[in-house]
């Protein structure tokens, strides 16, 4: 209740600072620039049947593009990390593509997945895949060997010694960078659903929502608003999920709940 608390009071203050921005350019300005919250909400609930469409649009597809990212990329991460001769290995080419964004490719990734609904969820995967890996392999990286070598001397095997070692080492950190890189992938999510539309793709989600209302101001910023709105629902869930899974992390101490 304490973390909803604060997350209402956030809310509020956006608004308000949003109201006096609104307001202040309508003096300086002598016309609307930013339409006001009250104006947005308005125009948002109107068209909410469009809206509330668009917003599930989106949300499924950041949903699928997070899960494959992280069924793909925690393992990864930590078999790279971990494994000395991986490490070795693969580390050279994740440092190499992992500054390369997804959205360079997306000639190539045109040619590869078509302009359908397979390409945006590939992009945006792409950007989440590569956060997950590179804080899973850092993560597994900097566990104390003293863990590892008590876990190998009570004759724990290789799976066991990921089990009870490896994953509740790692899972916070690596839960905390998937919460960080959330803003990236909406990011690229809207990018994917603005160019796909402009290339002859389908046309759905808050992105094409937003470019397509661009001169009803007040309806687009509704969009901008979801797309907040759903950027914050992925972060919130993946912070209930690293309470949930990480519980050990906050029982007690200046850190706990």
């Amino acid at each position: 209740m304490r973390r909803v608390a604060q997350y209402v009071a956030a809310a509020l203050a956006v608004l308000l600072i949003w109201e006096v921005v609104s307001l202040s350019l309508l003096a300086v300005r002598g016309r609307v620039i930013l339409p006001t919250p009250v104006t947005t909400i308005r125009a948002g609930i109107r068209d909410f049947g469009e809206l509330s469409s668009a917003f599930g649009a989106s949300a499924l597809r950041f949903l699928i593009a997070l899960s494959i990212a992280f069924a793909l990329g925690l393992p990864i991460g930590l078999a790279v990390g971990f494994e000395r001769t991986l490490y070795q290995t693969l580390s050279p080419l994740i440092y190499l593509t992992y500054p390369i964004p997804p959205v360079a490719l997306l000639v190539f990734l045109y040619l590869a997945f078509g302009v359908g609904e397979a390409v945006k969820i590939v992009v945006v995967t792409c950007a989440l895949f590569f956060q997950v890996v590179v804080a899973a392999q850092g993560a597994a990286r900097g566990i104390p060997r003293s863990y590892i070598t008590a876990v190998r001397s009570a004759g724990a095997s290789r799976w066991q010694l990921y089990r009870h070692v490896v994953i509740p080492a790692t899972l916070p950190e690596v839960l905390t960078a998937a919460r960080v890189s959330v803003g990236l992938g909406i990011t690229m999510l809207y990018i994917v659903e603005t160019k796909l539309g402009l290339a002859g793709g389908p046309r759905t989600g808050l992105g094409r929502f937003i470019e397509y209302y661009a001169f009803r101001p007040e309806l687009s910023l509704a969009g901008v608003v979801g797309l907040s709105l759903l950027g914050l629902m992925f972060y919130a869930f993946l912070e209930f999920l690293e309470r949930w899974l990480c519980r050990w992390k906050h029982l007690g101490g200046p850190g706990g709940p």
